[in-house]
């Protein structure tokens, strides 16, 4: 099942089928903010002002001054939907000013933003990611039988490296590893239970002038890429990622759901948090930062223990080989609730100079609290790719709205705006985008169309 079918479940479990019972965003915003201005002189309502910012960035501005810039130019309808505050000289509504947007988005508590875009979220996403893979084979049988209907496109030049053998068994490109067809499994296989990614991001220019870095940690939903909650790293003192795992994950409903996350995060306290705390699973890598339980991991009799799932993907120029082995957890490993050890291997070939050649091959062990009759070896195959995906949604910041040259440093400036990004690129995906910047250019030829997106409720 492709990413864009998987954001189409979700778009339909979030749209408003019990209206009654949900809230649109712009009521989340408007209930659930404190506004940290001083009452005298405030012209603007803190609503309106948050409802500018998320409509600029959906518009694809990167600063204040061309969000105010661009919202003096709307007209009086647009701004009206915004809820901007009436000139009493002219009785006509007057957009907010660079220097009011600036100081708001340096004021605001970023963490009460956070809090509240993910408790509007967060549950219905975990519980669309559900929907979606129980529609995975109905979504697939319906795209094979209009595929027929289709025109057939010439197939990837990396299929000519498939090779088979006399029993049977094949492989993607020479140097991968001959693989039992029946242990080969598609790409886009999306498991039952819903997943998380944990990975942080920083905002590279945010830390000059002196000023501290701004590093951001964030869960994401696999396969949607809907970001359900994200905390800043380091805010006062000696702090890291590790720190900041738990109380990301703290106020989520994460009840059975997995939880993936860098090596960073593979310790004994993470690990009894998700499964004593929060009733969560783990899928965790074990790298050199545990030099002990690797070592008891990499001497396991892997090379006689058979290849239990597999993938092979010829796309994006590149021919692509991953596959699974999995073996009970040894003894002397302390990781609560450990179920299974995993390997995973990974052989990419790529076109250079007119030729094909192996690039790259990788071995990377994993511990999980899945057991054998909670999780397929397929499923925990797909956990591993899942989590990988969240680098698109650290490259669209980047690229659509130049995240890493903003130089947005006062305060928790760099933090609110990155919540408003991400809750752009949310409220896109829920609506069916897929090309993200030709949205924000249609949303600046029209800006009255943005409101639709602070309408949107979760239910």
């Amino acid at each position: 099942m492709s990413a864009s079918s998987l954001i189409e479940v979700a778009r339909r479990q979030l749209a408003a089928e019990a209206p009654a019972k949900t809230v649109p965003l712009c009521t989340v915003l408007a209930q659930r903010l404190t506004d940290p201005r001083d009452p005298r002189g405030v012209r603007h309502a803190l609503a309106s002002l948050v409802s500018v910012l998320v409509a600029g960035v959906a518009c694809g501005y990167t600063s204040m001054l061309a969000i105010a810039g661009a919202a003096a130019g709307w007209g009086q309808d647009v701004l009206a939907g915004h809820g901007c505050w009436p000139s009493p000289t002219t009785g006509q509504l007057v957009a907010p000013s660079t220097s009011t947007l600036t100081r708001l988005s340096a004021l605001l508590d970023a963490d009460e933003l956070e809090a509240a875009l993910s408790g509007w979220l967060a549950p219905v996403a975990l519980a669309a990611q559900g929907t979606a893979s129980e529609s995975t084979r109905a979504s697939a049988q319906h795209g094979s039988r209009q595929h027929t209907k289709r025109r057939r496109r010439k197939p990837p030049a990396g299929q000519a490296l498939r090779q088979t053998r006399a029993d049977g068994w094949v492989r993607a490109a020479p140097g991968h590893p001959w693989l039992d067809p029946t242990r080969i499994g598609a790409p886009g296989h999306v498991p039952a239970r819903s997943a998380v990614a944990v990975d942080g991001k920083e905002r590279k220019r945010a830390k000059a002038g002196g000023q501290a870095r701004v590093q951001l940690l964030a869960a994401i939903t696999h396969g949607s890429g809907l970001v359900i909650g994200q905390d800043r790293v380091a805010k006062t003192g000696k702090a890291n990622e590790t720190s900041h795992f738990r109380p990301l994950l703290a106020p989520l409903p994460l009840q059975d759901v997995l939880v993936t996350a860098d090596a960073i995060q593979t310790t004994r306290a993470n690990a009894r948090f998700l499964r004593e705390v929060k009733h969560a699973h783990y899928l965790l890598p074990v790298l050199g930062n545990q030099p002990r339980l690797f070592a008891t991991l990499d001497a396991l009799d892997w090379d006689h223990t058979p290849i239990a799932a597999a993938t092979c993907d010829t796309a994006r120029g590149r021919v692509e080989s991953r596959t699974l082995r999995v073996l009970p957890v040894p003894e002397g490993v302390d990781l609560p609730g450990a179920q299974q050890a995993v390997l995973i291997e990974r052989y990419v070939t790529v076109k250079k100079h007119g030729a094909w050649v192996l690039r790259n091959c990788q071995a990377v062990l994993y511990l999980t609290s899945l057991a054998t009759t909670q999780a397929s070896p397929a499923d925990l195959l797909a956990g591993v790719r899942g989590h990988w995906r969240v680098e698109g949604l650290h490259w669209l910041p980047d690229v659509i709205w130049n995240e890493d040259k903003s130089l947005l440093r006062t305060g928790n400036a760099p933090q609110v705006m990155s919540a408003i990004t991400n809750l752009v690129i949310t409220l896109f995906r829920i609506q069916g985008v897929t090309k993200y910047a030709a949205e924000t250019r249609r949303n600046a030829q029209n800006p009255s169309q943005v409101r639709q997106l602070l309408a949107l409720s979760p239910g």
